[in-house]
């Protein structure tokens, strides 16, 4: 008995140890991929009376993953350079208490400068991604509701 548990110990810790920190590429024709953060923070309703749930006092939104590697061990990132190619990116996003997270592939190009906004969704989902190149703002290449 103390053999199984001691291997399930082992296989744990090293399903928590496979989790990589994504080390970003250096040099020329590199990409960019910034966050903008859309979000507002949530209305104070102290002055409704009650008890209120406490909340966060601002809107969070990062850069979480790329191709599966966390890009910082702490919270999340405001850019990242990558590659060309494509990549598989994760973001987060918290307003209030409503945590999510939202993935995407895109194929970026070589010196290109890409934003991810990030905003509240309109429909049943909590948020909504658009992928947009920066001298373009008005050119959405990518929409995900997450």
């Amino acid at each position: 008995m103390l053999r199984i548990l001691s291997l399930c110990s082992v296989l744990v810790l090293a399903g928590c140890a496979s989790t990589g920190i994504y080390d970003a590429p250096s040099g020329d024709g590199l990409a960019t991929l910034a966050i903008d953060n859309q979000l507002s923070a949530p209305a104070d309703d102290s002055a409704s009376g009650g008890w209120q749930m406490p909340l966060s006092s601002e809107a969070k939104a990062s850069l979480f993953k790329v191709d599966g590697e966390r890009i910082s061990e702490q919270a999340g990132a405001d850019s990242v350079q990558l590659e060309a190619g494509k990549h598989a990116i994760e973001v987060f996003a918290d307003q209030g208490g409503i945590l999510r997270f939202g993935k995407f592939r895109y194929d970026f190009e070589a010196s290109g400068t890409y934003q991810l906004r990030i905003k509240a969704a309109d429909g049943k989902e909590d948020y909504t991604l658009e992928l947009i190149e920066a001298g373009a703002p008005d050119a959405v290449l990518k929409t995900k509701n997450f």
